[in-house]
């Protein structure tokens, strides 16, 4: 019986603590075989004791070490997928090099996606601190939901999908996110199932994820949602943006009313949502002036 073939893509900026953890997660993984990748953002190669920390982590795992000299997460996932494609893996993860992994994570996903029958698996993403800040960000999804997108912080998908050569967008990865779901949105477009199964990754917060944070990355989601809809829709994508900038700030204002009502809600979904319609707007503006 063909064994499976599964591998597992990080990209990196750097060499670091964050990165190194994830590694030694994935090394708990025993009870599942796979090859790990990991890509740099940078021409220079890291240095000959780095590579041997590498090694002692994943001990018997095979990994290989590649650059991509090009600035942008676009270019290093798409060298991912250059990558890929002249390999014979029949299962890909993506997992973010900032985050961690419980000692099941691989098999939970590979056996959710086989019972399932799908191409496509994504999960959620949970912060290990600050958890009434980043509740904003988590996706309120039932499990084996069937969705249009996924990140690229926790998800595994099957080899057809490379054959389809699809790419990441660097026009949208501009605002500094968007191309992981503008490239499984357009995955979904061609036919291909994706659900969704309750299995996290935890990512490690770092200082910098603060209020401040917080309020520039809601906005730069509106931003970036302005440039998928015009990518997937074309001409129609203005009337969809318009309506949900809309939806947005109406969103907003009905949080008002509802935060007494309920707990779970807190003032941070509000600002997310009128920020989200604000950037929307912008992105508009910025997609108009491009003409």
């Amino acid at each position: 019986m063909k064994k499976n073939k599964i591998i597992v893509c990080i990209c990196a900026r750097n060499f670091n603590v964050l990165l190194l953890s994830l590694l030694k997660s994935l090394a708990k993984n025993t009870n599942i075989n796979f090859d790990v990748l990991i890509v740099f953002n940078k021409f220079k190669k890291i240095t000959f004791f780095e590579m041997k920390l590498i090694q002692k982590i994943l001990r018997n795992i095979h990994f290989s070490v590649n650059y991509e000299g090009k600035k942008g997460i676009s270019n290093v996932r798409n060298k991912v997928l250059e990558i890929l494609r002249k390999n014979n893996y029949d299962y890909i993860f993506f997992l973010d090099d900032d985050c961690v992994v419980n000692h099941n994570f691989l098999k939970n996903h590979l056996n959710f996606l086989n019972k399932e029958k799908c191409d496509i698996v994504g999960g959620p993403q949970l912060y290990l601190s600050n958890k009434k800040l980043f509740r904003v960000f988590e996706r309120n999804l039932s499990n084996s939901n069937n969705i249009s997108w996924v990140s690229t912080n926790n998800v595994i998908f099957k080899r057809k999908i490379l054959l389809k050569n699809i790419e990441f967008s660097n026009r949208v990865s501009k605002y500094g996110f968007g191309e992981d779901q503008l490239f499984f949105l357009k995955c979904s477009s061609l036919g291909f199932k994706i659900r969704w199964n309750d299995n996290p990754v935890y990512e490690s917060v770092n200082k910098n994820m603060n209020l401040r944070w917080f309020l520039d990355r809601n906005y730069r989601y509106g931003l970036t949602g302005a440039l998928i809809e015009k990518e997937l829709c074309g001409k129609y994508g203005f009337l969809i943006n318009l309506f949900k900038s809309f939806y947005y700030l109406v969103k907003s204002n009905f949080y008002i009313i509802l935060m007494p009502l309920n707990p779970k809600l807190n003032f941070y979904f509000l600002l997310s949502n009128f920020l989200r319609s604000l950037g929307r707007i912008k992105g508009q503006l910025d997609l108009l002036n491009d003409k």
